[in-house]
């Protein structure tokens, strides 16, 4: 009978069901008609759907489809050795079965009444319908457990904690359950419940707390399922961190591959490649456009063919890094050169890495989503702060110089608040500098959970902030910011012995009554030495400026 209430599918929830009906069709034509060229298209199947499952973040199915990827790469060959044999077609085909049975379990609607109700229980839904509940596995009067607690019923998880000998609770599986073991460490009965817990529910994130500095038992946490081992000192810096990133993840944009091809025919193929995995492309057939290619596309990485006409793949590689904006961007060669010599010279003037073609599909499509995601984390990295994952000082006065220069001659408005954390050196020195920098922290996920995604947010240095808001006048801004100021005066920072609270102070300045970014934070600052004058834990404007 067909279930009337169940609700329907979240897009990412679609999408992944997308992904197993390619899938299972791509298998059975390749059962059915057996040739190299449906193996191929099965691999690049399957291959999609690890993607998907990575983007969704379900550990425990995205370990199973890796396995059954690497089993059938191992199959790969070439025209020659298809089909597989009987046997090797059987253990692949249980694969297939047990993995598309496993998904399908998942995506099928619920007959519980609570799931019907909230279908972000399955726990594929965009980031505000992920599920909000946690396990906490410890024991009843460990002193982490109720900070833990406490902080992340602030940031509105719902947390379910048992001991370890209690039995499991029948409940949807949880976004995260975190382990704290007890006196005896991770023995086996402690592992034998993380493997069991890692069974019963494939989508979730699974979290050993207080993990020994030990290879040994590291090692086992991990093959009994566990997504993170994380040591007792970095406790208070990573936990909550991880929970929040799982919710706080955002849409990256389209990696984008420039293809310097002189072969329509290797063009199509790169490009269809390329874009079974959601990457984007543009090509070129001369290597004299490369140049205006680069500055107008702005790729995350090139696959230069080694031989064109004008010049060759090395010399337009070596044109490319005498420009400093260019000098880190990705150049992979393709081309038939199988001289060894010869690869090692082209990489040596300025390659990074060589395929020989014909290459596998999937082969290229993972170099260049490797490369280019090695490629962005570095310019993420020389951009942002390592501790909050804000933008560093430079980078949120570079994007508010930008910002001002696109709004000259414009009518809108907009406001920059300098931000304190309030009597914070009391903090180190009472608490230690691992619980200042969650404290830091927590104001960061606040404003960025708090904020649009077209406001500025930066970590000015040290406990000092600096927060950007568009299309916002003063007392716009002074509310909103009054809001986040409240509620950061209540959260709870968790340490060993308990929790503490903290405040911040803040100043705002606005935009048009000054025009420049040094005008504007410099006012913005003085305003934030006013409120620690009046007391601290306020905002205060700045005094209008002086009319000429």
């Amino acid at each position: 009978m067909k279930n009337e209430t169940a609700p329907p599918l979240s897009p990412e929830q679609r999408s992944l069901a997308a992904c197993l009906r390619s899938l299972k069709a791509r298998w059975q034509e390749y059962r059915s008609l057996g040739s190299f060229e449906h193996f191929v298209e099965f691999t690049l199947a399957l291959d999609n759907l690890t993607e998907q499952l990575n983007r969704l973040r379900l550990p425990g199915l995205l370990r199973q489809c890796e396995g059954m990827e690497n089993a059938a790469l191992g199959l790969f060959g070439d025209e020659s050795t298809h089909p597989i044999n009987p046997q090797d077609a059987a253990a692949l085909e249980r694969q297939v079965d047990t993995l598309v049975g496993t998904i399908e379990a998942v995506l099928a609607p619920s007959t519980d009444q609570e799931q019907r109700r909230d279908p972000a229980s399955l726990g594929l839904g965009t980031q505000w319908a992920k599920p909000r509940a946690i396990w906490l596995i410890a024991a009843e009067h460990h002193p982490w457990g109720a900070g833990l607690v406490e902080q992340l019923g602030f940031f509105g998880f719902r947390v379910c904690r048992f001991d370890w000998r209690e039995a499991v609770p029948d409940e949807a599986s949880p976004l995260v359950a975190l382990f704290i073991p007890g006196a005896n460490g991770y023995a086996a009965a402690e592992l034998q419940l993380v493997q069991r817990i890692r069974g019963e529910h494939p989508t979730s994130q699974l979290f050993c707390l207080s993990v020994p500095p030990s290879l040994e038992v590291t090692v086992a946490l991990l093959r009994a399922g566990a997504d993170a081992a994380i040591q007792a000192e970095q406790e208070t810096v990573t936990v909550l961190g991880r929970v929040l990133d799982l919710l706080q993840s955002q849409e990256q944009e389209p990696h984008r591959v420039l293809v310097v091809e002189d072969s329509p025919t290797a063009v199509a193929m790169i490009q269809r490649s390329l874009s079974q995995h959601g990457i984007d492309s543009h090509p070129i057939g001369n290597p004299q456009q490369l140049l205006q290619a680069v500055e107008r596309y702005r790729p995350d990485l090139v696959l230069m063919d080694m031989y064109m006409p004008h010049c060759t793949g090395v010399e337009a590689t070596r044109v490319l890094r005498q420009l400093p904006a260019y000098q880190s961007l990705p150049v992979v060669y393709l081309s038939s050169e199988t001289d060894m010599g010869m690869q090692v010279e082209a990489l040596r003037l300025g390659g990074d890495q060589f395929l020989t073609k014909p290459c596998n599909p999937v082969l290229l499509a993972a170099v260049v989503k490797t490369k280019i995601e090695r490629y962005r984390e570095m310019q993420r990295h020389s951009q942002h702060d390592s501790l909050t994952g804000l933008l560093n000082h430079s980078a949120a006065k570079g994007r508010l110089d930008q910002l001002l220069k696109s709004l000259q001659g414009s009518r809108e408005r907009l406001c920059v608040a300098m931000l304190d954390i309030d009597h914070f050196k009391s903090v180190n020195d009472l608490y230690g500098h691992p619980v200042g920098d969650q404290v830091i922290r927590s104001l960061a996920w606040l404003l960025k959970g708090r904020l649009r995604a077209s406001d500025i947010v930066g970590r000015y240095g040290g406990e000092e902030f600096i927060v950007v808001l568009r299309n916002a006048g003063l007392d716009e801004a002074e509310a909103v910011l009054d809001c986040i100021r409240a509620d950061f005066a209540t959260l709870p920072h968790a340490h060993a012995t308990g929790t503490l609270r903290a405040t911040f102070s803040a100043g705002l300045a606005d935009f048009p009554q000054r025009a420049t970014g040094n005008e504007l934070t410099q006012a913005a600052d003085e305003a934030l030495l006013e409120a620690k004058r009046q007391g601290r834990n306020r905002i205060v404007l700045a005094a209008d400026k002086p009319s000429k």
